[in-house]
């Protein structure tokens, strides 16, 4: 299979962009990350916290591709590791991030997520095949987030994580919680499964977020041919 992706990241109506992505493509070997973080913009250095998360966990799957349980367990424990130590160079500074990340090989892909960054995945048919559900206390937007990556908080970092069958014509869509709220669901679906370019698609994806977002807003999607 062949895979391509696409991506955008901009600040939106906030002072600075506290979302952060980080690829790793080694496609000699088949095997393609994708991690986005939405660091928390109510705690200091959110962004910074963002940067922390996605690059040890893009970096321990590169190291070792997961994915038993023991290995997703070790990787959150350093990635919140590193996250505490950063905190307290700091002073104790509270700080946390979302994160949502896909890992592909082969047929499978793995999603692992925590709090309220998502991910779609739609097959050519615009069937549902996974949506991840929102970390959060209520069905509301707004509602405070029960899971993240916070430092002091081990306990919260609690990631989902399911398996998903990939094939040809199957497109996988990433994003931040500035992205969603912008356009209803379907025509969330509709616009990531139009016949065109994914350039095309996120470009207008950008537009829409442009338009509405009142939060950063970031997006990763990725194409299966």
């Amino acid at each position: 299979m062949k895979i391509t992706y696409s991506t955008f990241s901009e600040k939106g109506p906030r002072r600075e962009n506290q979302d952060f992505i980080q690829t790793i493509i080694d496609e000699n070997k088949g095997r393609y990350t994708f991690v986005l973080c939405d660091g928390m913009g109510g705690h200091a250095h959110g962004g910074l916290a963002a940067r922390i998360v996605a690059t040890s966990i893009a970096r321990d799957i590169k190291q070792n591709p997961p994915f038993g349980e023991t290995d997703i367990d070790a990787m959150i424990s350093r990635a919140m590791w590193t996250l505490d130590t950063m905190a307290d160079v700091y002073g104790g500074a509270k700080m946390g991030t979302t994160m949502v990340m896909a890992y592909i090989e082969g047929d499978e892909m793995t999603v692992m997520h925590c709090g309220d960054s998502r991910c779609y995945v739609y097959d050519r048919d615009r069937m549902v095949k996974y949506v991840t559900a929102d970390h959060n206390a209520g069905d509301y937007m707004g509602a405070p987030i029960t899971r993240s990556f916070f430092s002091g908080h081990p306990q919260e970092a609690e990631p989902d994580v399911r398996t998903v069958k990939v094939s040809p014509g199957d497109r996988i869509f990433l994003c931040s919680d500035g992205v969603y709220p912008c356009m209803a669901p379907d025509i969330l679906r509709d616009r990531m499964m139009d016949d065109k370019p994914i350039e095309d698609i996120m470009d207008t994806f950008k537009f829409m977020c442009e338009k509405f977002s009142e939060d950063n807003y970031s997006g990763i999607m990725i194409q299966i041919d």
